[in-house]
């Protein structure tokens, strides 16, 4: 608020009890305030209930964003296209909520799959999958280190088919994910419970690697767990390399390999 006294030049205060703007300093009542609140008064969460007018916020998590606040028993969802939206919101918002996630992802998932909605006949082959790829996208687009695997434990699905379709709808919708390699060293790193100077000597590492070419085509949490145990090697840090393969879900043979790779740099 930028009103001020006119008589003294004062910054102007708003009273909500007498619904008045005032003075502090000489006590000039200048105005009297635009009352915001509904026009009725409610005794209980029942007459509230019964009287508010407004719904919730709108959110893409509900098929018809959320505006039809009540809707007769009778109503029935028209078309496949509107059940199936349904259902794959649903499962959406499942998973999310299965695997902790925060809501933004479910809601980015949400959102891609609005922005694929005239193209949802072609995926009908793939529909258990749809779900769990969508919100696989919108996870690499947040930059969360989850990977595929993960997500196929909460769903029971292949790993590889959500990665796959989801390469696809990232290519369809002109999406481009975010390989957050830092997100997954700080995970190892705090699992591990090592220092932050060796998160950091892991990350430059990282970078190194991906300057060299070594991130193309290679999971993100090998990478990570690579550049982890050569970082704590390096500062001294005693790690073993089944403690971290098992904490980044890859096999000893992955890391190998990337140690083997990293170690020419």
């Amino acid at each position: 608020m930028d009103e001020v006294c006119p008589v003294c030049g004062e910054q102007l205060m708003e009273d909500e009890l007498s619904g008045e703007l005032i003075c502090p300093r000489c006590g000039v009542v200048a105005g009297a305030l635009l009352y915001r609140g509904p026009e009725w008064r409610a005794y209980g969460d029942s007459d509230r209930l019964r009287r508010e007018r407004t719904g919730a916020p709108l959110t893409p998590l509900i098929h018809d964003l959320g505006l039809s606040t009540f809707s007769p028993a009778e109503k029935r969802l028209k078309g496949w296209e509107e059940r199936r939206l349904v259902m794959i919101l649903s499962e959406i918002y499942r998973l999310s909520t299965s695997m902790g996630l925060p809501r933004a992802v479910a809601e980015t998932g949400a959102l891609l799959l609005r922005r694929l909605r005239s193209r949802l006949v072609e995926h009908l082959r793939e529909i258990n999958v749809l779900p769990a790829a969508l919100l696989y996208l919108a996870i690499r687009v947040h930059g969360l280190p989850i990977g595929a695997r993960d997500l196929a434990e909460t769903s029971g699905l292949d790993p590889a088919s959500i990665r796959s379709l989801s390469m696809r709808l990232a290519g369809a919708l002109g999406v481009k994910a975010l390989d957050n390699f830092e997100a997954c060293i700080s995970r190892l790193i705090g699992a591990l419970g090592l220092p932050g100077e060796v998160e950091e000597y892991a990350c430059k590492i990282c970078e190194l690697a991906i300057k060299a070419g070594l991130s193309q085509g290679r999971a993100r949490r090998a990478l990570a767990a690579a550049a982890v145990y050569l970082a704590a090697r390096s500062l001294g840090y005693r790690v073993s390399q089944k403690r971290i393969t098992g904490l980044a879900k890859i096999s000893l043979a992955t890391l190998k390999r990337r140690l083997r790779e990293m170690d020419r740099l």
